[in-house]
């Protein structure tokens, strides 16, 4: 789902400057975070071999605090990232962006420190940069192993 529309000036049209909508950031979803788990892992249904993407993320989690942060990263092939950039704020963190074995999907990890008591939510956005690809989610999996859960 698009939540917001921008212009996008591009050099096709006859003043060297085109125009077209296009949608800006598209909704993954809302994941849930809860006591007894430090990690998150989501599976989109991504399986592109050469897009740059940005993701956005945030959400409170209690006794966590707050999180926010992007990440940029261009998938270059079939199994790996270029240029992977990833800033956070908050005690949770996004660790990881990482690629599955055949089909190369592509999965974020998420960090919240400890497993100790804490409950709350993760939304996370998703910019293609005017690839036209809306992503889906394929799964997601609370868990306590700082490895990827999706290999």
């Amino acid at each position: 789902m698009s939540i917001f529309q921008r212009t996008r000036f591009d050099s096709t049209g006859t003043n060297g400057f085109g125009r077209s909508s296009m949608p800006m950031m598209h909704h993954v979803g809302e994941f849930t975070f809860r006591a007894g788990n430090r990690y998150l892992d989501i599976k989109t249904d991504l399986a592109t071999q050469s897009a740059m993407l940005s993701f956005y993320y945030w959400g409170f989690l209690y006794n966590s605090g707050d999180l926010f942060g992007s990440a940029g990263t261009y998938a270059y092939n079939g199994t790996s990232f270029i240029n992977t950039y990833i800033r956070n704020t908050g005690s949770t963190t996004l660790s990881s962006i990482y690629k599955t074995g055949s089909p190369h999907y592509i999965c974020l990890k998420f960090d919240r420190g400890n497993d100790g008591y804490s409950e709350g939510k993760v939304n996370l956005f998703m910019i293609d940069h005017g690839l036209g690809i809306a992503p889906g989610v394929l799964g997601y999996a609370e868990n306590n192993s700082a490895s990827q859960y999706y290999s």
